[in-house]
């Protein structure tokens, strides 16, 4: 019987090489690695973002102009912003509870859900309804008849009865009484700044909200190897013109949700002129002088042209700067978001010129919310731009 060779044997100088055993060979690593946990976790938050995009956008629409004119929207309207937090809290709970929210994320949920309860409580007509549905039917007294009344008879004065003992209001009377709260809160807040700034805030929130869940849903709809792959190859110099369009063109919305909201956009509809004159000469002529900022026709609406013509100005800049990327799909991004600025500026001075009528008003509405989206979605190229590989795009 012959001895068995030990197990690390060193190599004769003559052996062949290439015969190792399986327990030998060196194991290949395995890819993936890097997107093997959340991969079931983007596609739902892929379309939880794109709910809450659609949700928001609805609230855009009802709150520029309740119901349409049709009655089942009057209805539907009161409950969109409940809706749109109902739609985050049950995302938000299915991804905790199940433990599919990637890593990063807490904070950008948490957010998000801040926005959606502010949107839905900034709204009087729920909690009215939630108060009138939960408080107490006041008792009806029905008074005898003048006929069946008794003689009236002297009674000996007796000392006054103990007061009644008041009984600790009920769950659902505290829920009634804070709804109450919360409509009084609101109607403080909505007579404090005034009817047109407050839509205002409601308007910029709803803009905020889809904006952020679109930047999400872009997030989510690449795998987290082919994001690290992209920034390494972002482009600082277009995510900070990007970066400068995206915030000009939302003080661009605020100002345009006031210029609605106080009617500024049938005062003036001469253009380029302002009632026959380059420069109103009322532009400051409230008092006290913070006034004009919110309230002044002749100075938002001339706010709101001139941040017009530097947002055209900056997106040929920015269009002009994009010609430099070495990515086609991010020069596309950044000319599309140019040439419907350059649509959305033709459709706000035809609303103007024909007296700002609804219709109208509203093509311009969406037109600037497009226009948000795409200037979002070129930032976001600028920043993960798409790159190409030997295995295809990422």
């Amino acid at each position: 019987m012959g001895m068995k060779p030990a197990k690390n044997r060193s190599r004769a100088i003559f052996e062949e090489v290439g015969v190792e055993t399986p327990k030998q060979m060196p194991v290949a690593p395995k890819g993936g690695m890097i997107d093997a946990r959340p991969k079931g976790a983007r596609k739902a938050l892929l379309v939880w973002m794109v709910s809450l995009i659609v949700l928001a956008v609805l609230q855009l629409g009802l709150d520029a102009t309740p119901g349409f004119g049709i009655a089942e929207l009057d209805l539907v309207q009161p409950y969109t912003g409940l809706a749109l937090f109902a739609v985050w809290a049950l995302g938000a709970l299915g991804l905790a509870v199940s433990r599919r929210l990637p890593p990063g994320w807490g904070m950008r949920v948490a957010g998000l859900g801040l926005g959606c309860l502010l949107l839905a409580a900034s709204d009087p007509a729920p909690m009215s309804q939630l108060s009138k549905a939960l408080s107490p039917e006041p008792a009806v007294e029905v008074l005898p008849q003048t006929g069946a009344l008794p003689p009236m008879q002297l009674l000996p004065a007796t000392p006054p009865a103990p007061a009644p003992v008041i009984a600790p209001p009920t769950p659902q009377e505290r829920v009634a009484q804070a709804a109450d709260l919360v409509v009084d809160k609101i109607a403080l807040a909505q007579t404090t700044l005034g009817a047109a700034p407050f839509a205002t805030l409601r308007l910029g929130l709803a803009f905020a909200l889809a904006g952020f869940a679109f930047w999400y849903a872009l997030l989510a709809a690449r795998t987290e190897a082919a994001l690290i792959a992209a920034r390494r190859q972002a482009e600082p110099g277009l995510v900070g013109l990007a970066t400068g369009l995206m915030h000009l063109s939302f003080l661009q919305l605020l100002v345009g949700g006031l210029v609605t909201g106080v009617g500024a956009g049938a005062v003036f509809t001469d253009w380029p002129l302002m009632g026959g004159v380059w420069l109103p000469p009322d532009l400051l002529s409230l008092q006290p002088i913070w006034r004009n900022a919110l309230e002044n026709q002749a100075l938002l609406q001339f706010s709101h042209r001139a941040l017009g013509y530097l947002l055209l100005a900056l997106a040929a800049f920015a269009l002009i700067r994009s010609r430099r990327s070495v990515h086609a799909v991010t020069r596309m991004a950044f000319a599309l978001a140019t040439v419907w600025m350059l649509l959305q500026a033709v459709l706000g001075i035809v609303t103007l010129l024909h007296g700002d009528p609804l219709a109208l008003r509203l093509a311009h509405l969406g037109g600037a919310l497009v226009l948000w989206l795409f200037l979002i979605r070129a930032r976001f190229l600028a920043r993960y731009p798409r790159v190409q590989s030997i295995r295809g795009i990422k």
